[in-house]
């Protein structure tokens, strides 16, 4: 994470009535870049089964890819960008090509606890 200074939170639950999980998952994911010193850019949080009720989060977070304002993604899990594989994997592979890691929730917890 050394080249890591500017990360996105990116949270997601299916239905209304898990808004608990949702502010869980902001919460977990902020107290991790802030034990890494690190400065978060933007938060999304969406309520969705899949993409097409969050269109608005998921382009502000590409732009922001897209013009290099973030280093890195945090998610809780990977399933949080999408269920659908294809449509992770794309993602994955737009986070490769511009150059921003992909990192959950578990991963920054390994590395807080090296």
């Amino acid at each position: 994470m050394n080249n890591v200074k500017n990360v996105w939170i990116h949270c997601r639950v299916v239905g209304r009535d898990s808004m608990e999980l949702l502010n869980y998952q902001e919460h977990a994911l902020c107290e991790l870049a802030y034990q890494c010193n690190l400065n978060i850019i933007g938060v999304s949080k969406i309520i969705s089964n899949d993409n097409s009720n969050s269109l608005y989060q998921i382009n502000a977070m590409n732009h922001a890819i897209r013009t290099q304002k973030v280093d890195a993604i945090f998610v809780y899990t990977k399933e949080r960008i999408s269920t659908d594989k294809n449509i992770l994997d794309e993602f994955m592979m737009f986070c490769d090509m511009c150059h921003v890691k992909l990192m959950t929730y578990q991963q920054l917890k390994d590395i807080i606890n090296l």
